[in-house]
């Protein structure tokens, strides 16, 4: 079994149609997205829409459940968050399919244990940046793989024998590279591979510029805040 992971699309649909045309190509049995639908970019309907429409399964990130009013958010960062326009934006259909995403999936593939969340279990806020700081009881319970998104940083990398990975972001990269990245799980191989994807941003940010806070065009420039 082979599944592709991305995370943290943010409203970014056309980041989203090249992450998915590359995808295409690892002839994968799934996509799993780690949450962060939406927030910050333009296009939250059409993302949900094609997400719908691809099968795609879901967990919800921390502006998901900002959207839906699950949890408060600093109103002094609507201009760059932009969570009010967004809920108004979106239609009926994809508001209920929000509303309907788990925290959590789990999966058993090959005998192997996988864990897939925005972040931390019951906790899509906090960064997860040093796995050495977190607590052990999480990661009781035989899990070979932590999948998580929210840094909008690819990594892979092991800890106390467990397989973590971060698939980076679909719409917002934060690693300078200006890429769009996602990972590739092949559980045969038992194999996490990180694959970047070049994106046409001058294109974009002429589509989003003068319509968007500043610092939202700064960070696809730079590929980072």
């Amino acid at each position: 079994m082979k599944i592709a992971l991305i995370s943290d699309i943010h409203s970014n649909l056309f980041y989203l149609r090249r992450v998915l045309e590359e995808i295409e190509k690892e002839k994968v049995d799934d996509i799993y997205c780690l949450g962060d639908l939406v927030g910050y970019y333009d296009e939250p309907d059409e993302v949900i829409k094609l997400i719908k429409s691809r099968g795609i399964k879901c967990v919800k990130g921390n502006h998901d459940k900002y959207l839906l009013g699950e949890l408060p958010y600093d109103i002094n960062r609507e201009k760059i968050y932009r969570i009010k326009q967004q809920r108004e934006s979106l239609s009926s259909e994809s508001l209920e399919f929000l509303r309907n995403l788990r925290d959590e999936i789990i999966l058993e593939v090959n005998g192997r244990k996988i864990y897939m969340t925005h972040s931390l279990p019951n906790d899509c806020e906090t960064y997860i940046y040093d796995l050495r700081s977190l607590d052990l009881n999480l990661l009781r319970g035989g899990i070979n793989y932590y999948f998580f998104g929210h840094t909008h940083i690819p990594m892979v990398t092991y800890h106390y024998g467990i397989c973590f990975s971060n698939p980076g972001s679909v719409g917002q990269p934060r690693d300078f590279t200006k890429c769009s990245s996602y990972a590739i799980v092949d559980f045969e191989k038992e194999e996490v591979k990180i694959k970047r994807v070049k994106q046409d941003v001058e294109t974009y940010i002429q589509k989003i510029k003068g319509h968007y806070d500043e610092q939202l065009i700064e960070i696809l420039i730079r590929g980072g805040f």
